[in-house]
């Protein structure tokens, strides 16, 4: 059983590892792999958590996004330094189009999760 820090406490109450947790289970969310229906009783009994979550998990790619950028620069200097082939360097290319392809599905989901928890938000605010 998993336990519901989250309903019955205030946010600032929280550890960083309730914190941490909670976002796992949203990331369970996101990729539709939880592992029970308690976990989603859980997120949807704490919105404003559930929609913090996402958003912190979304800079987290925002940032990966960034960083992969500014890496394959690196990258392709060091290969170009290092007399790659052009073979290598397309490989490198075609690998970091690839993870960042996912990269951009994954952050949809996330944007398609948001919108989705603001309405739930919106909907409860309105009973």
């Amino acid at each position: 059983m998993t336990p519901d820090v989250w309903t019955s406490s205030l946010i600032k109450e929280l550890s960083d590892d309730d914190i941490k947790n909670f976002q796992d289970m949203v990331l369970r969310d996101v990729k539709n792999k939880f592992s029970s229906d308690e976990e989603r009783t859980i997120i949807n009994n704490n919105l404003d958590l559930w929609l913090y979550s996402l958003r912190v998990i979304r800079k987290d790619i925002e940032l990966q996004l960034s960083n992969h950028k500014s890496n394959l620069k690196v990258n392709i200097k060091q290969l170009k330094d290092n007399y790659a082939s052009k073979e290598e360097l397309e490989n490198l290319n075609f690998d970091e189009q690839r993870w960042r392809s996912n990269a951009m599905k994954f952050l949809t989901a996330i944007e398609r999760k948001s919108l989705y928890v603001k309405l739930l938000i919106e909907e409860q605010d309105c009973d």
